[in-house]
């Protein structure tokens, strides 16, 4: 009885690891959060998760896929000084030297605004104003419009920058890389009546629009606070009881009332976007030691009236945790950032960041100094990325 011989098997192939699969791993990195220590940490597990997450092209699916950008510092002047401060959480925090303002004539320039990854500047000295791209270093100078200088306006007294992408929100991520919009606003006194001109840039004609104008009774105007951005319209606290509004897509002008009763100190109050996107308003109220942040909502009728509505009030002291009492003379409203749809408040030497829609608080850092203050939220370039 004879016996075949069994041939000896091939061992069993063993199946790839899933990670091993460059689209795959594409797509979980993909659904990382966007603040940058999320990718850092992923990029330093081997050189190839290194090449992945600092590949150009999935950096781009990146920002397309969260859209909002993260907030990765401020800009503000502190000491006479201009400079970018991080509030990641160490060890990722982004040195101030990687996102710097080179000192080349720069010294005099005035910070107007800082949105959708741009800051906008006024040389007034030089007649000119100036958009920077802190992520790439790149620089947009620009004279004042003609339009200006032939009405005789000699200084651009307020101004704003955004992104030119016409989508609601500009969720695209993609803002520092798209085409921009600026604003320039200027005040003219003459008698007892204020003009208020304004004329917009765009990137993508080189091209300054005709002058838009409206007056009101001189009361005082004060176009140093910053804009605030609701849809299409920006908006700017004018006085103690009226905000400038500018409709990007008309290109008018318009001047409406604050909340009756909401505190007259700029430093105290905020335009805010509301709850269902239209224009909404911050204000520290309260007593001496017991602070509150009120929300109020603008509610138009059916006859396109405008009412204004007290929709929250909350005490400080709970929003931000604190155990011992807060004096209000001590408080204000620094910043209303619309990437994120937060305020940033000062209260003693610390500045908080918190979340309207949650009423979320978190600390973002400490300083004696009181500054103009800028938040900043980008996606970061390559370049960024591999230099922290």
């Amino acid at each position: 009885m004879s016996h075949r011989r069994r041939r000896p098997s091939s061992p069993p192939q063993v199946p790839a690891h899933p990670l091993e699969d460059d689209a795959l791993l594409h797509d979980i990195l993909l659904r990382l959060p966007p603040q940058p220590p999320y990718l850092l940490r992923a990029s330093i597990v081997s050189k190839r998760w290194r090449r992945l997450a600092t590949d150009p092209k999935f950096l781009r699916r990146f920002r397309l896929h969260h859209g909002k950008p993260p907030l990765l510092g401020d800009f503000s002047y502190e000491v006479g000084s201009f400079s970018f401060r991080s509030t990641l959480d160490p060890p990722y925090r982004i040195p101030h030297s990687r996102l710097s303002l080179r000192p080349d004539g720069s010294e005099g320039w005035a910070c107007l605004d800082c949105r959708h990854g741009r800051i906008l500047f006024d040389d007034c000295r030089r007649r000119r104003v100036i958009v920077w791209d802190p992520i790439t270093d790149d620089r947009r100078v620009l004279a004042y419009p003609q339009q200006f200088r032939d009405s005789g306006i000699v200084q651009i007294h307020s101004g704003a920058v955004l992104c030119a992408a016409d989508d609601q929100g500009h969720v695209h991520g993609a803002c520092h890389s798209s085409p921009f919009k600026l604003v320039g606003l200027s005040v003219c006194h003459h008698n007892d009546v204020d003009s208020i001109f304004a004329s917009v840039y765009s990137s993508e004609t080189g091209v300054w629009s005709d002058l838009v104008s409206t007056t009101l009774p001189r009361k005082g105007i004060n176009l140093l606070s910053h804009s605030a951005l609701v849809g299409n319209t920006l908006h700017w606290l004018i006085t103690t009881n009226s905000i400038l509004e500018f409709d990007l897509v008309a290109q008018t002008l318009a001047v409406t009332k604050r909340p009756l009763g909401a505190p007259p100190r700029h430093d105290n109050v905020q335009i805010t976007r509301s709850e269902d996107g239209g224009v909404g308003f911050a204000a520290l109220s309260g007593s001496r030691y017991d602070p509150c942040l009120q929300m109020w909502d603008r509610k138009v009728d059916s006859d396109g009236a405008a009412t204004w509505v007290l929709r929250k009030t909350v005490e400080l002291q709970k929003i931000l945790g604190l155990d011992s009492m807060i004096e209000k003379r001590k408080a204000s409203i620094l910043h209303y950032l619309d990437d994120v749809h937060a305020i940033f408040l000062r209260v003693n030497s610390s500045v908080y960041m918190v979340q309207l829609e949650s009423m979320q608080s978190k600390e973002l850092f400490k300083s004696i100094h009181n500054c103009i203050y800028r938040p900043f939220t980008s996606f970061w370039a390559e370049k960024v990325f591999l230099a922290v």
